[in-house]
């Protein structure tokens, strides 16, 4: 079995700050926030499963939910477009 090519690689909370440059504590509130039901913005994409118990996404759906919530950033740090 093919790995799918970047950016569909899977990631977990540590990754996930890593590329959005943030602590793994700013993830994880992101997804408690998320999960209220009051929340009227974009919601954080669920899980596509686990392993060893963690959660992990792929990359580009994290990636086009920061984008759209506005929590992507370039190059130099500040929000992108």
């Amino acid at each position: 079995m093919q790995r799918p090519q970047p950016p569909w690689i899977p990631v977990g909370v540590d990754g996930i700050a890593k590329q959005l440059r943030v602590s793994e504590n700013t993830v994880v509130t992101w997804r408690r926030r998320s999960a209220k039901e009051w929340v009227t913005v974009e919601k954080f994409p669920n899980p596509e499963g686990a392993i060893s118990g963690r959660d992990w996404w792929w990359l580009a759906d994290i990636l086009d939910w920061a984008k759209k919530t506005g929590r992507l950033k370039d190059q130099e740090g500040t929000p992108g477009d």
